[in-house]
């Protein structure tokens, strides 16, 4: 199970942040247990175990009401707010948090996350920045460069993820440096040398983790843009491999193999496995209608 870890990791991106990311109910210091905004505070912690985001809501809400300085309660409502994109609100309550002088290094990383899905890359950037004055956190370091990325600034995301590797060198550490030197690849004139350091770090993340799926496939388009067929051929059979092995072995909800199926359609394709691709589309949305309609039968409106 550890290894699937690797093969999900990078593409579970549709899953949500579950809402105590951010402290715990056992670590508040100087909170009167017996208080009604506690006990609201408590109701919405279940709520979003049982993923009722909006009874969620109304409860932290009336924690807010009965404490206006309650800055748990503003964190966790903005979270809550980000998962459902009511971005504005989201933002309210993270700056709330701030002028609360509590959870700062929280609150900020949340607005920079909040920003960044609204494409504000500026603003993103400048709160992962002061998140990370608060906290070095590898987490934050990790979406500060891929905001850097996507801004454009692959040395600065470099920067970012060469310090986590410095401070704790991981398989995943390792693979989105691969990617960003993979994408300054795509910037430069074919360097080679670029891209003979990006399959160095994809090397470098599979030594570390063997089952690590999209370590291969990466690495296995850099071997093709270097006119090395073979190893490219080689690396895409192995990351359909890796990637058929993870679908087989999975035990979770159903939904979550969708980022797993695309990926594997992907390398079918750079193999020309048409046919086999064409089955995980078919695959694919057979999850997506169940999900939906999964999600129809639970709603509140009915």
């Amino acid at each position: 199970m550890r290894a699937l870890i690797y093969v999900m990791t990078p593409v579970l991106i549709l899953t949500f942040v579950v809402a105590s990311r951010y402290v715990t109910w056992d670590k508040l210091k100087g909170v009167d247990r017996e208080s009604k905004a506690f006990k609201h505070l408590t109701d919405a912690t279940q709520y979003i175990q049982d993923e009722e985001r909006h009874r969620a809501i109304e409860a932290l809400t009336q924690a807010i009401h009965n404490d206006p300085s309650y800055a748990e309660a503003y964190i966790q409502r903005g979270l809550i707010f980000f998962q459902l994109q009511r971005y504005k609100e989201a933002i309210t309550d993270y700056t709330q948090t701030l002028s609360l002088n509590r959870y700062s290094a929280d609150a900020y990383a949340g607005r920079g996350d909040t920003y960044r899905a609204l494409n504000n890359l500026p603003q993103a950037l400048e709160d992962y920045t002061a998140s990370l004055k608060t906290r070095r956190s590898a987490q934050i370091f990790t979406k500060r460069a891929k905001c850097y990325i996507e801004s454009g600034r692959i040395d600065e995301a470099l920067d970012d993820y060469s310090y986590i590797i410095k401070r704790r060198p991981t398989a995943m550490a390792y693979y989105n440096r691969g990617k960003a030197y993979y994408r300054k690849y795509l910037l430069s004139k074919n360097d080679e040398e670029i891209a003979n350091i990006a399959i160095e770090d994809f090397d470098k993340s599979i030594e570390m983790q063997p089952k690590f799926a999209l370590s291969f496939y990466h690495r296995g388009d850099m071997y093709g843009y270097l006119g090395q067929l073979n190893f490219k051929d080689k690396d895409y059979a192995h990351t359909i491999d890796l990637l058929t092995d993870a679908l087989t072995e999975w035990d979770a909800d159903p939904y979550l193999q969708i980022p797993i199926l695309l990926w594997r359609l992907v390398a079918y394709e750079k193999r020309n496995l048409t046919e086999n691709a064409q089955k995980d589309i078919v695959k694919i949305y057979e999850l997506y209608t169940q999900y939906y309609l999964k999600k129809v039968l639970i709603s509140d409106i009915l």
